[in-house]
């Protein structure tokens, strides 16, 4: 099955890593975005983890809960396609 390169936010995506959670592969990068497929089995992990921040059940800083938003709403619009 093709996979689709999801362009997701850079900050969220880098304190995921931080926390040594799994994270999907990065296929490619610009200054301020990733790529990810959307078939890597560890997106599964990055939906919760981000949803866990843009619901605010963290005490997380603005920038990372806009860019967990960000986050969900690029691998939404994905699926969409």
């Amino acid at each position: 099955m093709p996979y689709t390169l999801i362009r997701i936010p850079k900050r969220f995506l880098d304190d995921h890593l931080e926390r040594d959670l799994p994270t999907p592969d990065i296929v490619r990068e610009t200054s301020f975005h990733y790529f990810i497929a959307s078939g890597d089995p560890a997106i599964g992990e990055l939906i919760e983890d981000a949803r866990h921040y843009a619901d605010g059940l963290d005490e997380a800083p603005r920038g990372i809960v806009m860019s967990a938003r960000a986050t969900l709403r690029a691998i939404r619009q994905a699926e969409d396609r």
